[in-house]
């Protein structure tokens, strides 16, 4: 009897030490008085990582809450969320669920640490914040600055922050590639790479997390891409023109014209801003071995054609109306517009997700 009771007894001390080998405790502030009272929410990832569900509840008193529990699956994405949140706030806050104390800052600048991977992402997210915040300065400061010479140094300056940024994030997916953090970041920042860079970053990603829908669904993305890259013949694609007549991509590609195509969305705010640009080169090189062809990813048809007529669009557009679930966005791959693409006489991809100045300058190598 005294070996069996001993037996136990070793056997619930060592599932006690496994507990507290897994124990985490989430310690949170907020700005003092003000959100007392109020709900804060403890976040994991749906199956398919488009969206979060709660899994925790803790309420706000003087200021502060707290989460405790066990971090069995490792480091995994989790969020924390306040249930009545100010504009400034109202996004949920990224942090990495892992043994240990993790403190969690609740403000218009929102800050995670106390653990290992928190502390290595909240040092990135600090370089990130500090990026787009000199990013967004230079915005406000091109939109009020009326000198043609001004704005384009500011979108100059704009561009190399954009790059800055991307090259961090890479940096940083690529360090954390095989972690449930990576895999994430991945998901939600793989538009800003290259074909090259996509296809490496992916390739480190941990198969247990592939097999997730959204990851699935990118790698198909990858491999589309990767089929109709620089140097491979295009791939046609059909729909319809405004007025419902049939069209494709291969009644104007391979006819002995360069082309430049266009994806793009009256809904979207950066292919609206860039749309100038290639209304005046239309009218540059128009007549000179030169089309544009317009792949529309419109969901509807009267906006579509009203964002037509507004932006004084005049070369030829098709579109399916079928939003991102379009077959003209999904045979190339293409994850965010604007997105240009030109061909050559031939039909074959001389250069894709270039912008409209990098366009310009091609054709005006090509053309002259």
């Amino acid at each position: 009897m005294k070996k069996i009771i001993l037996f136990l007894s070793v056997i619930a001390l060592a599932m006690v030490s496994c507990a507290e080998k897994d124990a985490f405790t989430i310690k949170g502030k907020l700005p003092s008085g003000a959100y007392d009272g109020q709900q804060v929410f403890l976040q994991t990832l749906n199956d398919d990582w488009k969206g979060n569900v709660n899994i925790d509840t803790a309420n706000v008193v003087d200021g502060q809450f707290i989460f405790k529990g066990l971090a069995k699956e490792g480091p995994t994405v989790h969020f924390i969320a306040l249930s009545d949140a100010p504009d400034n706030m109202k996004r949920p806050v990224l942090l990495i669920v892992e043994p240990g104390e993790i403190e969690v800052t609740l403000d218009s600048v929102s800050s995670v640490k106390g653990t290992t991977t928190n502390n290595v992402y909240q040092a990135f997210q600090t370089k990130a914040q500090l990026i787009d915040s000199e990013m967004r300065s230079l915005y406000e400061k091109a939109k009020q600055d009326t000198s043609a010479v001004n704005k384009q140094e500011l979108e100059k300056q704009f561009e190399e922050k954009d790059g800055q940024l991307t090259k961090e994030t890479y940096d940083f997916i690529k360090g954390n590639a095989g972690t449930n953090l990576g895999a994430y970041l991945f998901s939600r920042n793989y538009y800003r790479f290259s074909l090259d860079q996509q296809k490496e970053l992916f390739a480190g990603i941990d198969t247990a997390y592939k097999s997730n829908a959204r990851l699935a669904k990118i790698g198909q993305a990858i491999e589309k891409r990767d089929a109709t890259s620089e140097g491979k013949t295009f791939t046609d694609v059909k729909a319809k023109t405004p007025d419902g007549k049939d069209a494709a991509l291969s009644d104007y590609a391979g006819k002995g014209k360069y082309v430049l195509v266009d994806f793009w969305a009256s809904w979207c705010p950066p292919c609206r801003a860039e749309m100038p640009k290639l209304v005046e080169m239309y009218k540059e090189f128009k007549g000179k071995d030169f089309e544009i062809v317009g792949l529309s990813l419109d969901k509807d048809g009267e906006a579509w054609k009203k964002g037509i007529k507004d932006l004084n669009i005049t070369w030829p557009q098709i579109s399916d109306l079928k939003y991102w679930d379009s077959e003209l966005s999904s045979t190339y791959g293409v994850n965010s517009i604007p997105h240009l693409m030109l061909l050559d006489k031939d039909g074959k991809i001389l250069a894709r997700g270039i912008n409209a100045d990098q366009a310009k300058e091609k054709l005006a190598e090509l053309l002259k």
